[in-house]
């Protein structure tokens, strides 16, 4: 069975969950297809999330009592009962991607060089719709690819 693999940005579950965050998807249906294909008990795609993209939703998104438990009932217990879908810490690792992308990304926020930094250590397409990052994996070729 051939794996495909990916990691995915705040933008990109955003995109996803679009019920629970009430805004319009700003990934291709591609980029979805590919992670509802990591919601299927026989997938062959694996799911890298930063667990640094939670801390972003709940520092940016996170307002109220009802939309805190609304998130963690339908994002992050839905995510933790499937195994092909792993939250990322922020290893040893990954902190040296980090530290390398301060010199070559300093027009990145933090939370997204750890991102791009987890996509790096993996050697993984990164799904997202951030321009920012886009933009600086096109000139850089820092991962494989982009995933929109």
């Amino acid at each position: 069975m051939n794996r495909r693999n990916a990691v995915i940005d705040t933008t990109a579950l955003i995109s996803f969950f679009t019920n629970v965050f009430k805004r319009p998807s700003q990934i291709s249906d591609r980029a979805i297809k590919l992670i509802q294909d990591a919601f299927q008990s026989d997938s062959n795609v694996l799911l890298s999330i930063p667990a640094i993209v939670f801390i972003e939703v709940f520092d940016k998104w996170i307002v109220t009592d009802e939309f805190r438990a609304m998130f963690i009932a339908e994002v992050l217990e839905l995510i933790s009962q499937y195994p092909n879908i792993e939250i990322k810490p922020i290893d040893k690792e990954v902190l040296q991607q980090f530290i390398s992308l301060n010199t070559i990304a300093p027009d990145l926020e933090n939370h997204d060089k750890i991102i791009l930094a987890s996509a790096m250590m993996l050697e993984w397409p990164l799904i997202t719709s951030d321009e920012k990052i886009i933009k600086f994996v096109n000139k850089s070729k820092v991962i494989p690819n982009i995933i929109k």
